[in-house]
């Protein structure tokens, strides 16, 4: 078997809700755990970057995440770590020359702040989103918050790999505004470029992944330990595992950006959005308008 077509990034811009609408559809099937990072096992080793996540690091481990290998349904993941990393593109590309690409893209100051807000919910960075973005780098190396919330956000250059390996026709540009505005319109021509039928409708109207914070410091502080996370998740069913963590969380409002700090990020990432721009023939700046 083969897995036939990948959401490849970036982080937080929509890619849970698109994996789950996906896997709703009776022609697909989608790896039982959310993101494999396969292609990315390495870099994101090195880094230092799993906490306590389940690894999927040889070609068996990955395939058992697909349950039914030989029938006919399109198969796909979605591991959000594949658009950072530079050689992901050169390897799924290996794995299978005919792979389907898809590549959602979120206002990288927007896409940023909600990254930085997921970790803090998670108690995984305590300081503040302003000083991490005026410190590129801590103990003379490039600072993995830093990296994770701007870095990650400069896109031309990560589009750009997937351009030089794949054909243009196997990679679907998705922005975040667009399938916000009207999911349906995006569901089907995603259909179509997977090559499953469009007149399938997920169910569009449940919630994946909205923003909550645990309802006070406490189950923030314990939330923090990773171990014990993934303990709980081994001891409980997916299930009663998400009835607990709506008794320790609560659906929140986002907190806001100031507006001096957007200035400044808009100001930081408007070359790269005309670079991308240019690179994909479409005008991003209403990102930072």
């Amino acid at each position: 078997m083969k897995v036939d077509f990948f959401i490849v990034g970036a982080p937080k811009a929509g890619t849970t809700s698109l994996y789950h609408y996906l896997n709703e559809h009776p022609e697909i099937e989608m790896s039982s755990q959310k993101e494999p990072d396969f292609f990315s096992d390495k870099a994101i080793l090195e880094q230092g970057m799993y906490y306590g996540k389940n690894r999927i690091d040889t070609i068996e481990k990955y395939h058992s995440l697909f349950e039914n290998s030989n029938d006919q349904k399109k198969k796909g993941e979605g591991s959000v770590s594949y658009l950072f990393y530079q050689d992901v593109p050169a390897k799924i590309k290996r794995y299978n020359p005919d792979a389907k690409i898809i590549i959602m893209l979120r206002s990288p100051v927007e896409r940023a702040f909600s990254h930085y807000l997921m970790d803090y919910r998670l108690g995984l960075v305590s300081d503040a989103f302003e000083d991490i973005v005026n410190r590129k780098k801590k103990n003379n190396k490039v600072d993995l918050f830093y990296q994770q919330y701007i870095e990650v956000s400069v896109y031309s250059k990560q589009v750009k790999r997937y351009l030089n390996v794949f054909e243009k026709e196997n990679i679907l540009i998705i922005d975040y505004i667009d399938f916000k505005e009207d999911i349906s319109e995006v569901l089907d021509r995603l259909f179509q470029f997977i090559g499953v039928s469009t007149d399938f409708e997920p169910n569009v109207a449940k919630k994946h992944n909205p923003y909550s914070m645990p309802k006070n410091k406490i189950i923030r502080f314990i939330y923090s330990f990773v171990t014990l996370r993934k303990v709980l998740k081994l001891l409980f069913s997916q299930t009663l595992a998400k009835k607990i963590r709506l008794l320790l969380f609560k659906e929140d409002k986002k907190p806001k950006l100031s507006k001096e700090l957007r200035l400044q990020l808009n100001k930081y990432f408007k070359n790269d959005i005309e670079k991308l721009g240019k690179l994909l023939d479409k005008d991003y700046l209403r990102w930072i308008k």
